[in-house]
């Protein structure tokens, strides 16, 4: 079988398993309005429970990492897919706010090695300089689980409950851990594996060292867990609340707009992947992207409550500015040798998914600093000063990720 024909077979698992991905670490917006009202739960509670999904795949970034080098991605992935189907189930079941955030928390282990799995995958069957470009590829098909946790998810949360809807998903889950058993390789016929069982567990885990040994790996980990960290906190958290709270969206109304701005993301995550083999840089197309969502963040935050035209607009349009994930790991890419792309990729995603969860956290305990009214919704002011506050979070990282230089797919050969 030519090389064509195992990425062709590969495509339908690994693509639905980043799909189911994307998928549940955004389905919190649009039902976070009917949870809040059906356990009474406060805006830190509610921020509790994406941040318990995202925190879950955070500590297992190194751990996956290192399982990813040892035993590849087919049996890695697989084998943490039934602990998604586990939490989800789980998930649907729990009455409490913390049996809901512990089951979160367990699906976002599940869910923790299966872009970073991609990423080794794509790093042994393309050439390197296209990296970025394969890879936003690969973004742009996990972003489907986006659009389907918006308008979607809220029609079938509307028909069938939220409860038996994700009860459905898990059912998904323990079907795809056949499917990647089947379907995926872990590197091209006749092409050895840069580390596999060649290195010891215990050489693989002190090839962490080596990882985070790298001063620029901490700059590139700060713009890859802001850039993503404010627009998951927004899209995956308060975009639902923010349109409940200060427009009065019912959920349908959410749920379609929530899917423009998803299919805005989408579209920028393909689009912005091969910009760097076109401009040949990596640094500047992460820079602008990372100063233009600064600039909409502060734009939101003028809003005033009279026109949801112009606010949809603007969260569109930071969709466009947001999918800077390709560049952004391209560039890590470069900076090590392919034995450590498995540790690598899982150490930025650490960054990436660590801030995430901070974000929501610390946005969910300043929401909670303002008074909720009678009905229980969040003043305007509250959602202002979260933009302005994510605004400047987004310069600062920028300002930091310039330290470390450029790395184009001019220059980029790789280290071995």
């Amino acid at each position: 079988m030519s090389r064509t024909r195992y990425i062709l077979v590969m495509i339908p698992g690994l693509g639905l398993a980043f799909i189911l991905s994307q998928f549940l670490r955004s389905i919190p917006a649009v039902i976070a309005p009917d949870l809040r009202v059906e356990l009474e739960l406060t805006a830190g509670q509610l921020s509790n429970l994406p941040a318990a999904l995202f925190l879950g795949s955070a500590i297992m970034q190194l751990p996956a990492g290192v399982l990813l080098d040892r035993f590849g991605p087919r049996k890695t992935i697989s084998a943490f897919a039934l602990l998604t189907a586990a939490g989800l189930f789980n998930f649907s079941l729990a009455t409490t706010s913390g049996g809901l955030t512990f089951w979160l928390l367990v699906t976002g282990w599940g869910i923790a090695p299966v872009f970073m799995g991609t990423i080794v995958l794509l790093s042994r069957w393309v050439p390197r300089d296209r990296l970025s470009t394969m890879t936003a590829l690969t973004v742009g098909v996990g972003g489907t689980g986006m659009l389907l946790s918006a308008a979607p998810f809220a029609a079938a949360t509307e028909a069938f409950g939220w409860r038996d809807t994700l009860t459905a998903v898990a059912a998904f889950a323990l079907m795809l851990v056949f499917v990647i058993l089947v379907t995926v390789r872990d590197h091209p016929p006749n092409i050895p594996i840069p580390s596999g069982p060649g290195e010891t567990l215990g050489e693989v885990v002190s090839g962490l060292r080596v990882v985070f040994r790298e001063p620029r790996l901490y700059a590139i980990g700060c713009i890859g867990g802001m850039t993503v960290g404010s627009f998951l906190t927004f899209r995956a958290l308060w975009i639902g609340p923010y349109l409940n709270d200060v427009f009065g969206s019912d959920l349908i109304a959410r749920g379609n707009i929530i899917f423009l701005v998803s299919l805005a993301w989408l579209v920028s995550a393909v689009a912005i992947g091969p910009l760097d083999r076109i401009f040949d840089t990596r640094r500047l197309i992460v820079a602008i992207g990372g100063l233009l969502m600064a600039l909409w963040f502060t734009l939101l935050a003028m809003m005033d409550d009279d026109s949801l035209l112009l606010a949809s607009i603007l969260m569109v349009v930071l969709g466009l500015c947001s999918g800077l994930s390709s560049p952004i790991f391209a560039h890590a890419r470069a900076l090590f040798p392919d034995r450590y792309v498995g540790r690598l990729v899982t150490a930025i995603n650490l960054f990436v998914w660590g801030g995430v969860f901070l974000v929501q956290v610390v946005t969910g305990l300043f929401i909670d600093l303002f008074p909720a009214d009678p009905m229980g919704q969040t003043p305007i002011e509250a959602y202002r000063w979260n933009f302005v506050i994510l605004a400047v979070l987004l310069v600062a990282a920028v300002l930091f990720y310039l330290r470390v230089e450029d790395i184009p797919p001019s220059k980029d050969a790789g280290i071995p």
